[in-house]
């Protein structure tokens, strides 16, 4: 079964739907949903969502567009709720110079930090970029050992070139709704080349959602569709990209069960 490993379920918009969504997973042949941290706020949300619903996991961290929040308390939260078992990674953490140019080496600082926490608390980390892998790759390569746990790229859009790099580092990808997006041209070719053991599948919903339902709230069933470009991209079945991807999920993030 298809597994959304970037999802934001404490999103605004789910406010009165939440119940319904996370109870027709199964019967939208959904197995398991990542719901994504992204300010302390949505750290505390993320951790008791996980722990009310039996398939929802929870990965917690402070999002570079909220990277002024990141403190000695902040960190001694993301430690604490680490020892619960539904917390399975470290995310979403990254660099943005899309929204936030003003603040690029606070950025860079609050990102090292948490690559450094996430090793020693020996826990995967999902990444944010958007027009920063200039600094980004950089950063990676000069702090390599903190990655022992691996990681992945959310909502891959860079260039085969830049993938190659990604997995020498021992880092895998995500694809959205985005790679279904009719405009979308880099992000197909990246998947057409990559290594099916390196992709994972992610709505980041309530947002990108996949067409033909751009305009729409997204929803982690939306990942069907995603898988689906996937296997007409690579030119195979559906159901080996639902198993492969699986795989490659639970191999990642291993506290999963």
């Amino acid at each position: 079964m298809l597994i959304d490993t970037h999802a934001h379920l404490t999103d605004s918009k789910y406010l009165d739907s939440i119940d319904a969504i996370i109870k027709d997973l199964d019967s939208n042949g959904v197995d398991k949903v990542f719901t994504i941290a992204y300010n302390t706020e949505t750290i505390k949300k993320s951790v008791m969502l996980a722990d009310k619903y039996q398939n929802i996991y929870a990965v917690i961290g402070i999002h570079p567009d909220s990277c002024e929040e990141y403190s000695k308390e902040t960190e001694q939260l993301i430690r604490e709720l680490a020892n619960n078992p539904k917390v399975i990674g470290i995310g979403e953490i990254g660099l943005d110079y899309h929204w936030r140019t003003d603040n690029k080496d606070l950025q860079k600082e609050v990102f090292i930090k948490q690559l450094k926490l996430a090793y020693e608390l020996q826990l995967p980390i999902s990444i944010h970029n958007r027009d920063s892998i200039g600094d980004m790759l950089p950063i990676l390569k000069e702090n390599k050992k903190y990655l022992e746990f691996g990681g992945v790229m959310h909502c891959y859009s860079e260039s085969v070139e830049i993938y190659k790099e990604i997995k020498k580092l021992g880092l895998k990808i995500a694809f959205g709704g985005t790679l279904t997006f009719k405009n979308s041209v880099v992000a197909p070719a990246v998947c057409e080349m990559a290594d099916i053991e390196d992709i994972l599948l992610e709505t980041d919903c309530p947002y990108l959602t996949p067409h033909p339902y751009r305009g729409s709230i997204n929803e982690p069933k939306m990942t069907r569709l995603v898988a689906e470009k996937i296997a007409l991209i690579k030119g195979i079945s559906y159901d080996s990209v639902v198993k492969q991807t699986h795989t490659n999920a639970l191999n990642l993030f291993k506290k999963v069960n």
